[in-house]
């Protein structure tokens, strides 16, 4: 009736996770990251601050909500731009 407990040496092993904390508009987040991707992590930390950068000033947009907005839009803009050149 109930599934079978699996030999702990049989259990798939899950990677280690850290626990990073970032910072964005001045907000302090926790996030999970797999070992060993603490590098790729900080540089998309790198490249938001940039573009937080570059966005937060504009006409128009008012408040972190409306910065992230924007940049999350670009960035759907580039992914679509991207995939589009690939085919």
């Amino acid at each position: 009736m109930y599934p079978k407990k699996q030999n702990p040496e049989q259990q798939p092993t899950k990677p280690k996770q850290k626990q990073l904390t970032v910072s964005v508009l001045g907000r302090h987040m926790k996030i999970a990251c797999p070992a060993g991707q603490e590098e790729k992590l900080q540089n998309a930390m790198l490249e938001l601050e940039e573009r937080v950068g570059k966005t937060r000033y504009q006409p128009g947009v008012h408040g972190a909500e409306d910065v992230l907005l924007m940049i999350a839009l670009n960035l759907c803009n580039e992914i679509l731009e991207l995939k589009k050149n690939a085919e």
